[in-house]
């Protein structure tokens, strides 16, 4: 080969990216995550709407009036206006999902957006457990039944603490992951 001839194919390389992305692999790793978030931000939801309703009922069910514990409405209210919170929170979530669009950098803006949301669900449901502490105390010390309440509120709000905030540590390395690969995105742009 001749000088010019090796100039000309040393050329056409250094013109070439060194890497390619492959798009439609990022953009279905991408869905995938998006899929999962979106599934488990449902599941969270419709478990929390459930369960708060549940409790709700069975709570007014007990005749709360006739036994003169006032706590026991209160509390009942309480679920009843989180369920009211939740199922609006739950479809502003789903209005505003309607607007990013279907591409790479859409789904990804997407997937940090549901996190986020999450994340700001379990710290509302942390936060939710201290007033439903209070009133469920207020309960057992108006029935006479201080000591078996606190036991069973100490181990039940550990046990939904613990689960809330393992829920928010496994997001936020979630969000901390797509935020990366949005940096590598936005680098290579």
């Amino acid at each position: 080969m001749e000088f010019d001839e090796m100039k000309k194919v040393w050329d056409a390389q250094n013109n070439q990216p060194v890497y390619n992305i492959d798009e439609k692999a990022l953009l279905d790793r991408i869905q995938s995550k998006m899929d999962i978030v979106l599934r488990a931000t449902s599941i969270s939801e419709w478990c929390l709407i459930l369960i708060n309703l549940i409790v709700g009922i069975v709570l007014l069910n007990r005749d709360p009036f006739r036994s003169g514990n006032i706590f026991l409405s209160i509390e009942a209210g309480w679920m009843f206006l989180v369920v009211v919170y939740l199922a609006i929170n739950r479809s502003r979530r789903i209005k505003a999902s309607r607007q990013f669009d279907r591409s790479v950098r859409g789904d990804l803006d997407h997937s940090i957006s549901l996190l986020d949301y999450q994340m700001r669900i379990s710290q509302i449901v942390s936060w939710n457990l201290l007033p439903l502490g209070l009133i469920m105390i207020g309960a057992g010390w108006e029935s006479g039944k201080l000591w078996k309440v606190s036991l069973v509120i100490l181990i039940s709000f550990s046990l939904a603490l613990y689960v809330t905030r393992a829920g928010y540590r496994s997001n936020k390395k979630r969000k901390r992951i797509l935020l990366e690969l949005k940096e590598k995105l936005d680098a290579d742009i």
